[in-house]
């Protein structure tokens, strides 16, 4: 059985800040991908995404690895462009099975898009790890809201 890691740029992140063209199809491709948006856009998920999809690639025997791009018009203009790769995607890989990576709501948007033409087996999130810097704020945040004081002083004057 055939399996397609599909990893999903909406926004075209791919195009517009790295210049790769859609569909990206193969390991290597997607590799050369990846760090060209890691170089231009370090801060981008999307790069995070894509090299989480070669590591589910690279652990499966029978696969193949595709990216692709929609518009930065995210909305039915996005949509239609994914679909439309997608179609041409499956036509030519014809796989049995899908695995979808994805870094975020805004992408599984097109799941029932992609839904309705194949099966997925899974949907691999992939959350980007914040800096020590910024966790350590919302922990301490968090430790001051568990003291009833503090929530009377800060948390009242904002409920009203």
């Amino acid at each position: 059985m055939k399996t397609l890691v599909l990893c999903i740029d909406r926004d075209n992140d791919f195009g517009e800040k790295a210049g790769c063209t859609s569909p990206i199809i193969g390991r290597e491709e997607n590799l050369k991908a990846a760090q060209s948006l890691a170089l231009n856009d370090p801060e981008d998920s999307d790069a995070n995404c894509l090299f989480a999809a070669i590591s589910t690639y690279d652990k499966l025997d029978d696969a193949e690895i595709v990216t692709i791009c929609g518009d930065r018009n995210v909305g039915i203009e996005s949509d239609t462009k994914i679909a439309e790769q997608l179609d041409g995607v499956l036509e030519k890989i014809k796989p049995d099975r899908l695995i979808l990576v994805t870094d975020g709501a805004e992408d599984e948007y097109i799941i029932p898009i992609i839904e309705s033409r194949i099966k997925i087996d899974t949907v691999k999130r992939i959350v980007v790890k914040q800096s020590q810097t910024l966790e350590g704020t919302y922990y301490l945040i968090k430790r001051l809201m568990d003291d009833e004081k503090l929530q009377r002083r800060f948390m009242l004057p904002v409920a009203i």
